[in-house]
């Protein structure tokens, strides 16, 4: 669980955001620029909020008061940005397993799971966007993560490809337990993948009661 409260002080926007992230998908909709990736830079240590903190469990990430910050290949966070982020010189199974937190055989499941088992040997400059997408994918999941932070994670896949891996992701991270908050401008994939549904309005994250 990821308890959280800071805000990110920045030229263009204030982001302000309070809560807590338990088990499930927390799906993030809101506007481009209204601070959707600000927000899960944040959690993965990727951007330092100006004051506040971000707990999980019983790990204290970030306190802003008593100076603590812990940096992010610390918090064994799932993260993936927008865009294709591979490595284009590695293959396919190097780029997944690159962490080298995870085991042979979540790597094998992976594989299996987003169709990449044919490519496993493959470097991923000679894979379209949305099979490197799928390879983005295996990697923020390789670890088992604490929590998983997904910024658009199908926005490169066709429509067909794009359903079938929606419900794979779906089914591993319910089987995984991890917490996950998935960006999406999607309004019909927020309501198909999402336990909850929290906006991001102007800075501001807006979570329902």
């Amino acid at each position: 669980m990821i308890t959280f409260s800071f805000t990110v002080a920045r030229p263009s926007m204030t982001v302000k955001a309070h809560g807590v992230l338990s088990s499930g998908i927390t799906v993030l909709t809101g506007q481009s620029g209204s601070g959707k990736s600000t927000f899960i830079k944040c959690i993965a240590g990727l951007v330092k909020p100006t004051i506040g903190s971000i707990q999980c469990d019983e790990m204290t990430w970030v306190d802003k008061d008593r100076k603590i910050w812990v940096p992010a290949q610390k918090r064994q966070v799932g993260y993936m940005p927008q865009g294709n982020i591979v490595f284009p010189h590695l293959s396919v199974e190097h780029n997944i397993t690159y962490s080298k937190r995870g085991t042979p055989d979540m790597c094998e499941n992976l594989l299996t799971r987003l169709g990449l088992e044919q490519y496993r040997k493959t470097k991923a400059r000679n894979l379209s966007g949305g099979e490197q997408q799928r390879v983005a994918l295996g990697r923020a999941l390789y670890s088992k993560p604490t929590i998983l932070l997904l910024d658009e994670p199908l926005s490169a896949l066709d429509w067909n490809l794009r359903k079938q891996v929606q419900e794979d992701l779906v089914s591993i991270i319910r089987e995984w337990d991890v917490p996950c908050v998935w960006v999406t401008h999607d309004e019909s994939e927020a309501k198909a993948v999402g336990d909850r549904h929290w906006i991001c309005e102007n800075g501001q994250i807006i979570i329902p009661e």
